[in-house]
Formats: C-alpha cells, sequence, structure tokens
C-alpha cells in the first residue's frame, strides 16, 4: 500500500519546520521542499514509508543538480 496521502502531511510539517528556522537557512528549506513538491508524487505512490519517499525525492533532485553541474566542472577543469 502506497503513502500517497501522506504526501501533504510532510509537505505541512515541512514548512511548519522552515519558518522555525533562520533566516538564512530558509533558502535552502525551499529547495529541499520545491524538490519534495516535484519528486514526491511518484515516490509516495511506489513507496510505503512516507520517511524513505520524503528523502528518495530529496536525492533525486540533488543527483539531477549534481548532473547539470558535472559538464560545466568538466569543461572548467580541461581548460
Amino acid at each position: 500500500m502506497s503513502c500517497r496521502s501522506e504526501l501533504p502531511l510532510v509537505l505541512e510539517r515541512w514548512r511548519r519546520f522552515r519558518r522555525a528556522l533562520k533566516v538564512e537557512d530558509q533558502p535552502a528549506m525551499d529547495r529541499l521542499i520545491a524538490a519534495l513538491e516535484t519528486n514526491g508524487p511518484a515516490t509516495f505512490a511506489g513507496l510505503d514509508d512516507p520517511l524513505e519517499a520524503a528523502i528518495l525525492a530529496v536525492l533525486l533532485e540533488l543527483e539531477r543538480g549534481a548532473e547539470d553541474r558535472a559538464p560545466a566542472a568538466l569543461a572548467r577543469s580541461s581548460v
């Protein structure tokens, strides 16, 4: 059984947590929330554990970002 119904609850908890953070940490949390919003529907539909689904959603986005940065880093190192 998937945990799809848990996604809105997790997002709400993360948004409350964001408000408790220092102002300088809030943009980083905004990016994590955006990653969960982007990837959450797929991961929450396929997994039974909301924590596992949330972590995988964020890790997917982080990995995509690393892949996007890798070609630029290679180009800079070969110059």
